[in-house]
């Protein structure tokens, strides 16, 4: 079985309307939540639209979708890794911009290709092996922490370590204190950038190896 990336992307157009309303209504003909999950497939809206998909991984699922005034949330359950090249081909096709967030900690994925921030804030997320571990402040850790909680700032997050007796100036000093807790911070990357992409290429070309 493969493991699973959840995906997360928003389409958006700050001049193209229109065009977020077409992606829409081919969204509702083509993919359909229903008992038999081969009708949420993503690769429905290739077909609907004719898209040309030689080289691109189609192995996802639609779980969530959701029409904003200015956006698109697609939300996707997709085998091993992000289907960021059918985002990209949906994108063009659409002439829309998108921006996405993935994760899947198995194959240690942590992405976010959000500059902005402007629909993914995060910048680290949490794992947490053992909640009932006892903190420094003497509490467990599910009093204060949630597995995949998520955090924008480093502040933020050292604050919130702080308040259970991790204390520390620097994300780097933290991960010390971390270290055989069974909590770990994971910082979101983004691989497609240009000087990345090429890295990115070679560890997502081996996991599709994986899968065969």
């Amino acid at each position: 079985m493969a493991n699973i990336c959840c995906d997360d992307v928003y389409f958006y157009s700050e001049s193209n309307p229109e065009h977020l309303n077409t992606l829409w209504e081919d969204l509702e003909v083509s993919i359909i939540f229903c008992h038999d999950e081969n009708l949420a497939w993503l690769g429905r809206l290739f077909q609907l639209k004719e898209i040309p998909s030689d080289g691109i991984s189609l192995r996802g699922t639609v779980i969530y979708m959701e029409r904003n005034e200015d956006s698109i949330l697609l939300s996707t359950s997709a085998a091993w890794t992000p289907l960021y090249d059918a985002y990209c081909a949906i994108a063009d096709v659409y002439q829309l911009s998108f921006v996405m967030q993935s994760i899947e900690p198995g194959c240690g994925i942590y992405i976010n290709t959000d500059h902005s921030g402007r629909y993914f804030p995060d910048h680290y997320t949490l794992s947490v092996d053992n909640e009932d571990f006892i903190t420094p402040a003497g509490v467990p850790v599910y009093d204060k922490l949630e597995y995949g909680e998520t955090f924008s700032t480093d502040a933020d997050l050292l604050g919130c370590f702080t308040e259970i007796g991790y204390q520390a100036d620097t994300i780097d000093a933290l991960n010390l204190l971390l270290e055989d807790t069974g909590i770990a911070i994971h910082v979101f990357t983004n691989p497609y950038s240009s000087q990345n992409l090429q890295d990115w290429r070679k560890i997502h070309d081996s996991l599709c190896i994986m899968q065969l």
